[in-house]
């Protein structure tokens, strides 16, 4: 049996940190492995519910805690690999550096930029 692959934009592979928060806890520090335009998978220990809300803060910058994108978002499906997430509200000050973090580490930039553009700028509809 074959997979569909039902992604709607490209996934950039990135070796960065983020900090989730489930409702209700302390934050978690998480791996993050790609990210993309509507969302990220992340590497956890964690085994949350799918359709929990959750607030993600991926740690940018030299001293990585500067410039964090935040979003709120919602656990898509959880799995031994990991846990995939979905944004659901971007703050939009940091959807530049979002689109930075995804074009520099995607294996099509250009794509990448295409798929931004045709969103308007704007990278999902929650």
């Amino acid at each position: 049996m074959t997979t569909r692959n039902q992604r709607k934009f490209s996934r950039s592979a990135v070796n960065v940190t983020a900090l989730l928060t489930l409702d209700g806890n302390d934050p978690v520090d998480v791996e993050v492995v790609d990210v993309s335009m509507s969302g990220i998978f992340v590497h956890s220990d964690l085994k949350p519910e799918a359709g929990e809300s959750c607030h993600v803060s991926i740690l940018m910058g030299h001293y990585q805690h500067e410039l964090p994108i935040e979003a709120e978002a919602q656990v898509v499906r959880v799995s031994d690999a990991g846990i995939a997430i979905r944004f659901t509200q971007l703050y939009l000050d940091r959807v530049p550096a979002l689109k930075q973090l995804i074009v520099e580490h995607s294996e099509d930039p250009e794509q990448a930029k295409v798929e931004f553009t045709q969103k308007g700028g704007w990278i999902f509809t929650p």
